[in-house]
């Protein structure tokens, strides 16, 4: 008897201490996958402002190409700001995707309903011109096609892994942008100030046949501080979405390592994730401060 009490006590201890591992392990997959999810939150906040590539693209033809159209040279731009929001809405659905699955909450159809709010579907939801926007525009397409027929069916690794090679495309183009844009409103502010300080501007007209020029007035030295000053706070948005999908970035490719060692569960994977946010926050380099006057 004592002997069966024996058997029972630690067939007890064994089941128990089984349950409490794998209760670490999947508390640990929730740990990283709910870390990825909460990083991309902010990602689709940004997409409704940034990035605006046409408007800078407008504002510097006006400064500097008055007498060209500006829809010749800025649709492209505009084209392109579609696409790249819509990636990173797409990137955002698949964040909140990791989250549901690592939660637990309706895994079984995780991603489906985060797919369809974007919108994309098939590889024609936008046309694009060049071959790393067109890459983007596919790769984009591919990711919602993975969120939209369940393809990871719950399992927080597998689609982590399967979705990889379509994030890493989105992150190279989306971040090389972003990085583009911010610098390219940090120059139309520079512009602004310079051409506001040189003061050539002149405003001619013919009065009795004779060609009358006047100096610049009070609204054109507004108009150039409400250009210096729509740059700066552009800018800055384009700053803040930078970082934010650097630091999605880093976090993903840290899961994606960890999920091909089968360790996207362990305390040290939340880490590295962490210290990724981290890191890619503290690297990304400063917006350009104001150019000061002479």
């Amino acid at each position: 008897m004592k002997n069966t009490d024996s058997f029972r006590s630690v067939h007890g201890l064994f089941l128990a201490a089984t349950l409490a591992i794998g209760a670490a392990a999947c508390g640990g997959a929730v740990q990283s996958g709910v870390a990825i999810g909460k990083v991309g939150h902010g990602l689709s906040e940004h997409a409704r402002i940034v990035p605006q590539g046409a408007e800078v693209c407008g504002l510097q033809e006006a400064l500097n190409n008055p007498d060209k159209p500006i829809g010749e040279s800025c649709a492209k731009h505009a084209r392109n700001d579609r696409l790249w929001r819509g990636a990173m809405s797409a990137l955002a659905a698949y964040g909140e995707t990791l989250e549901s699955i690592a939660s637990g909450s309706g895994a079984e159809g995780a991603g489906q309903i985060e797919a369809a709010r974007t919108g994309i579907r098939g590889n024609d939801w936008i046309e694009v011109e060049g071959a790393n926007e067109q890459a983007a525009r596919d790769a984009t397409a591919a990711l919602m096609g993975k969120l939209d027929q369940n393809s990871g069916k719950g399992d927080l690794e597998r689609l982590v892994k399967e979705a990889a090679p379509h994030v890493k495309t989105i992150c190279e183009g989306l971040s090389a942008y972003l990085e583009a844009q911010t610098k390219a409103f940090g120059d139309l502010g520079k512009d602004a100030e310079k051409k506001r300080l040189a003061k050539q501007d002149r405003r001619c007209g013919s009065v009795d046949s004779r060609t009358v020029c006047v100096s610049e007035s009070v609204v054109d030295r507004m108009l150039y501080g409400k250009v210096f000053s729509q740059a700066q706070l552009l800018e800055a948005d384009h700053a803040q979405a930078r970082d934010a999908v650097h630091g999605f970035c880093a976090a993903h490719a840290k899961a994606e390592e960890a999920a091909k060692k089968g360790d996207l569960g362990s305390s040290r994977t939340y880490t590295e994730i962490l210290e990724a946010v981290r890191g890619a926050k503290k690297g990304a380099p400063e917006a350009a401060p104001p150019p000061k006057k002479k």
